[in-house]
């Protein structure tokens, strides 16, 4: 009897099916590519904290499980650590105090200043899982050494996430430690292939 109902199965389902393209699930991969790349984050040095924008270039290989950063550009605005001159309220008025003298001064030396510092660095990383996703978005973890060139000059340590797309487009975010040097911030990239005229 079953095998009577498998028959007439078969026989009903045959027209069906006989046109029928079979089903083909592609196995998604990351493109690799060769990206220009600027950053926003926030930076920590000796001399102070501030916004750091680093411009450079990013090449990321997949396949052999790796992803190289130069950074040929890292402008590091600070806000400085100078802790001399402090604001008081004196007899109803602010004014600013030179803790190291003790006289008052112009108020101007209270509200701070902006040093601006400009460095460089490399650093290769490895890609220790094949892929991952983040809100169905896939990319790559990606951690390993880097030098950073001056102010200060100094090896580091990064660990990030980046997210090339099949447009050429890729975001990212990564965490850079050093000695006197702690840095956190997203990147955008374009891959050179892409662009106008290239």
């Amino acid at each position: 009897m079953r095998r009577r109902v498998l028959h007439l199965a078969l026989f009903l389902l045959g027209p069906a099916t006989a046109g029928a393209e079979p089903l083909v699930v592609e196995n998604p991969s990351l493109p690799a590519g060769l990206f220009l790349t600027a950053g926003l984050g926030v930076v920590d040095l000796e001399p102070g904290t501030g916004l750091d924008i680093p411009l450079g270039l990013t090449a990321l290989a997949p396949r052999h499980h790796v992803m190289a950063t130069v950074t040929v550009a890292d402008f590091a605005l600070l806000q400085s650590k100078e802790i001399r001159y402090r604001p008081r309220f004196y007899r109803g008025y602010d004014v600013c105090l030179d803790t190291v003298t003790g006289d008052l001064v112009p108020y101007r030396l209270c509200r701070g200043k902006t040093n601006t510092l400009r460095s460089f660095s490399v650093d290769l990383s490895l890609l220790p899982v094949e892929m991952v996703y983040v809100a169905d978005r896939p990319g790559v973890l990606h951690l390993g050494p880097g030098w950073r060139g001056q102010d200060p000059r100094t090896v580091y340590g990064t660990i990030g996430m980046f997210f090339p797309s099949p447009t050429g487009n890729a975001v990212g975010a990564r965490l850079a430690m050093g000695r006197e040097f702690i840095y956190i911030g997203f990147t955008w990239g374009r891959d050179l292939r892409r662009l106008p005229g290239l």
